[in-house]
């Protein structure tokens, strides 16, 4: 189902967008997006014929960070698919790497998106949840919460967890608060760099990295003896 048949539903907003255009095009919002291209980097080695899906109100990752990678985006201004976040016309184990950027905006939606994103994410996989308090919730959402829910670990943590998915790591990207000054961002950019990690909870923007894990790993008894169990090489071989 595309855009046009719920435009209700519809995943842009301009309000939202057109805010998280504007911060990602100044130096905190650049920030954030030189921390999540070195996040992806560390956390997911994609190789030669992998899939990137990126599901996202705006683009962030370029396509020349990933070389031969098939790229997919959706929701996006610069999106090859037109499709509801939730309802992903791609088959199933599709993709190495799904990245998930504000699109869960609602809370009562936000398990289904996620649903749906670890539909197509192949095994061992990476899913990166990024979500943030940088614009204001959207229209219909529940209001009254401690902090925004783009910055509640916990429930991102929840959802991710009830989709199937291992969490790996929940670091802040920017501790800085996004309705500071352009100058401020520069100034203090060495403080977030440095600060982020050890106090999360003041984060602009939290990434949860999640791993699709189908496969049981071996027991500590089972991974020892087979350490122990030499392998010969086949008559005549050269390796024997």
């Amino acid at each position: 189902m595309g855009l046009k048949d719920s435009p209700e539903n519809a995943f842009e907003q301009t309000g939202r967008v057109s805010c998280l255009r504007r911060w990602y095009a100044g130096p905190q919002g650049q920030h954030v997006l030189e921390a999540l291209v070195r996040e992806i980097a560390t956390h997911c080695v994609l190789h030669f014929g992998d899939a990137l899906l990126e599901v996202s109100p705006v683009s962030l990752v370029s396509k020349d960070r990933f070389g031969s990678v098939w790229t997919v985006r959706v929701g996006s201004e610069a999106a090859e698919l037109r499709a509801e976040d939730h309802r992903l016309p791609l088959p199933a184990e599709s993709f190495s790497c799904v990245i998930l950027a504000h699109a869960c905006r609602d809370p009562e939606q936000a398990e289904r998106v996620i649903a749906e994103a670890a539909r197509v994410l192949a095994p061992e996989g990476r899913l990166f949840l990024l979500e943030s308090g940088v614009c204001p919730p959207a229209r219909g959402a529940k209001r009254g919460a401690p902090f925004p829910v783009g910055l509640q670990r916990g429930l991102h943590r929840r959802w991710v967890q009830q989709a199937g998915l291992s969490v790996r790591r929940q670091p802040a990207l920017s501790l800085l608060s996004s309705r500071l000054p352009p100058g401020w961002y520069r100034a203090l950019a060495r403080v977030d760099r440095l600060g982020a990690p050890w106090l999360p909870v003041l984060g602009t923007c939290v990434l949860t990295v999640a791993q699709r894990r189908d496969a049981l790993p071996l027991s500590p008894s089972r991974r020892w003896r087979s350490l122990r169990m030499p392998v010969r090489a086949p008559a005549g071989s050269q390796w024997a």
